[in-house]
């Protein structure tokens, strides 16, 4: 219980604003709702600018840390696509997909707030760590395949409205 609290106190204050933020973004997915069809992208986008940024500069090879990072979000991207359920209505004139509800953004926010933590900590407590390529890798590796799952889920979706859009007579999904 000790180190739990010596981990909190450490955490820098603007922290927990931000995990509450990730949280409550994951957890809108918990119920069913309609979102703009450009609403889809943010999540993914900022969880995939975030994990490259952690394959910048860190102890790994610049091309070892590269071909990790696209390895692990092209199989995050799948897992994400096999993952999405198909959207319960897509409104072409208003350009808006309704998503059934699912717990999958949320526990890929958790996996990463988790991922970060451990991390942070395990780099505070043991700093020479930072210099070991492996753990750099694994890191790169961690936040490419979650923000590949979020990206490969809004991939699937934006499929189903662009096969909407292809074919609305033959989509049961579209609504005009």
């Amino acid at each position: 219980m000790n180190l739990v609290l010596q981990i909190i106190q450490h955490t820098p204050v603007w922290v927990f604003p931000l995990v509450a933020l990730v949280l409550w973004l994951g957890g809108l997915n918990l119920r069913q709702r309609t979102v703009p069809l450009r609403m889809l992208w943010v999540l993914p986008a900022v969880m995939l600018v975030l994990s490259i940024g952690n394959a910048i500069g860190t102890a790994a090879a610049p091309l070892s840390a590269a071909a990790t990072w696209l390895i692990a979000a092209a199989i995050g991207a799948a897992v994400g696509w096999r993952l999405t359920q198909t959207p319960l209505a897509i409104d072409l004139t208003a350009r808006r997909i309704t998503l059934p509800h699912t717990v999958v953004p949320l526990l890929v926010c958790v996996a990463i707030i988790l991922l970060r933590y451990a991390f942070g900590y395990l780099y505070g407590r043991y700093p020479d760590l930072r210099a070991d390529p492996g753990h750099a890798l694994a890191l790169v590796a961690g936040s490419a395949l979650f923000g590949g799952i979020l990206l490969g889920r809004s991939a699937r979706l934006g499929f189903c409205y662009w096969r909407a859009i292809r074919a609305p007579a033959a989509n049961p999904h579209s609504a005009n």
